[in-house]
C-alpha cells in the first residue's frame, strides 16, 4: 500500500470518527454545537507536517465527506521582529528565545484571538444561512460572506529573522467550518509544574550525550518552560482531536531537515549548508529533550489546566510512528 495515502488516511479516519464528538471548550468560551472541530498536529521539523496537512485537506475537502477545511500554522503566529527584538534585549542571556521558535517566541494573545474569531463566525455564518429550498445531498447551503482573516508570518524578512505581515495582506478565510487544522511542531508540549521535577531533568539531560540542553543555563529553560503554560491555558482548552507525528529518534530530525534543504538547494540554488543546519535544528533540540517523551506517552487533553469540561477524552490523541524514510509504521491511541 502506498505509505503516503495510508498516513492520510489513518488521520482522516481519526479525524472523521470525531467530526459528531462533543465539542471542548476553554473557560469562558461559549458553548456552541457550531464550533468546528480543531485538530492539533505535532511533529519534529523535516517529517513532513506541511505535505500531510495539504493531503489531508485534499481529502477531506474531496467526495465523498465534502467538509470545509481550514488550517493554519503555529509558525504564522510568531512574535513581531520588533517584539523578538525587544526579547532578546530584555534578556539577553537566554540564547534559547534569542530566535524565534521554541515557546516564548509566539504571539499568544494572537493566536487565542484566531481561535475564537474562528468560532464566532463559524456560528454566525451557521445561523444566518437560509434554505430556501431543496437541496441535494452533501451539498451545502450558500451562506453570507463572513470572513476571518488568518495571521501570516513572513521567515525572509530582516534577513531571515521573520516578521508578522500586516493584517492587510493576510488570507481571509470564508466561514463556515467543519475541520480546523492546526499545526506546529511544539504543540502539545506541556510545562513541568514541579520545580525539583525540572531540575531532575536538566540535570539528566545535560549529564548524558547528546548534550544539546547543557549549552544553556537552567534560568534559560525556566523561562521557557513558564512562557509554555500560557500556550496550555491560552490555546489548549480550544483542542478536540489531537494528531502526533512521532520520528524514530531525534537523530532523524537532523538528517530529514538535512534533506529539505538539499532539495531547496536543486530548487532554487540557496539554502542552508550542513552546518548551517545542525545549528538551526539543534536550538530545538532542548524542547524535545525535556518535552517530547510526555507527549508520546500522555493523552495531550490529561489534567488541562483551563478546560475542566466533562468530555471524554479517550481516543482522542492519536500517535503514528513513522521510520526513517517517513513511512508508517505503527497508529496507537494515546491514553
Amino acid at each position: 500500500m502506498n505509505q503516503r495515502l495510508e498516513k492520510t488516511q489513518a488521520i482522516v479516519n481519526h479525524i472523521l470518527a470525531h467530526v459528531s464528538s462533543p465539542r471542548r471548550f476553554p473557560p469562558g468560551a461559549e458553548h456552541t454545537a457550531l464550533k468546528p472541530l480543531f485538530v492539533g498536529i505535532s511533529g519534529p521539523q523535516g517529517i513532513g507536517k506541511t505535505t500531510i496537512t495539504n493531503h489531508l485537506v485534499s481529502t477531506l475537502s474531496g467526495s465523498p465527506h465534502n467538509l470545509r477545511v481550514l488550517t493554519f500554522s503555529m509558525d504564522d503566529l510568531y512574535l513581531p521582529f520588533k517584539d523578538q527584538e525587544a526579547i532578546q534585549q530584555k534578556y539577553p542571556d537566554n540564547k534559547l528565545i534569542e530566535f524565534r521558535g521554541l515557546p516564548g517566541t509566539h504571539d499568544v494573545h494572537l493566536g487565542t484571538e484566531t481561535f475564537r474569531a474562528l468560532c464566532q463566525a463559524n456560528k454566525q455564518a451557521l445561523v444566518d444561512t437560509k434554505e430556501s429550498e431543496p437541496r441535494q445531498e452533501n451539498q451545502r447551503p450558500e451562506s453570507p460572506s463572513i470572513t476571518v482573516p488568518i495571521p501570516t508570518y513572513d521567515k525572509s524578512r530582516y534577513a531571515g529573522r521573520g516578521d508578522q505581515l500586516p493584517r492587510e495582506q493576510w488570507h481571509l478565510a470564508q466561514a463556515p467550518f467543519d475541520v480546523v487544522l492546526f499545526e506546529g511542531w511544539s504543540l502539545g508540549f506541556k510545562s513541568v509544574r514541579d520545580p525539583k521535577q525540572l531540575a531532575k531533568i536538566y540535570h539528566e539531560h545535560s549529564t548524558f550525550p547528546p548534550h544539546f540542553l547543557s549549552r544553556y543555563s537552567f534560568s534559560s529553560l525556566e523561562m521557557v518552560n513558564r512562557s509554555l503554560e500560557d500556550y496550555e491555558r491560552e490555546w489548549y482548552g480550544f483542542l478536540d482531536v489531537f494528531v502526533h507525528l512521532s520520528a524514530p529518534n531525534l537523530a532523524t530530525v537532523f538528517k530529514w531537515r538535512a534533506e529539505q534543504e538539499k532539495d531547496l538547494w536543486a530548487k532554487k540554488g540557496t539554502g542552508m549548508t550542513e552546518e548551517q543546519v545542525k545549528e538551526f535544528v539543534s536550538r530545538f533540540m532542548p524542547a524535545y529533550e525535556v518535552y517530547l517523551e510526555r507527549l508520546k506517552q500522555e493523552n495531550v487533553f490529561k489534567e488541562d489546566i483551563r478546560s475542566r469540561e466533562a468530555v471524554a477524552i479517550a481516543g482522542r490523541h492519536m500517535r503514528l510512528d513513522l521510520d526513517e524514510n517517513r513511512d508508517l509504521v505503527s497508529t496507537s491511541l494515546v491514553e
